[in-house]
């Protein structure tokens, strides 16, 4: 993975309140997953890479993976 890609990662784990996280990790199945984390994390996204992900689409990716293939594209 790039540094990007870390970095990424990184802040995604920050807003989902977990040690670390993976591509292949569901990140809808982490304790804190929630409407308010999701607004979080749309933001974060937002502000961070410029992306607007619609909520409806951070509910529903199937893993980490995607949603980062979606924001650094």
């Amino acid at each position: 993975m790039d540094e990007k890609q870390n970095e990424f990662l990184s802040r995604l784990a920050d807003v989902l309140e977990v040690d670390s996280i993976t591509p292949q990790d569901d990140y809808r199945m982490t304790p804190l997953w929630g409407s308010l984390t999701c607004f979080a994390l749309k933001v974060t996204i937002m502000q961070h890479y410029g992306c607007d992900v619609p909520l409806k689409d951070l509910d529903s990716f199937p893993d980490v993976k995607t949603l980062m293939e979606n924001v650094l594209k």
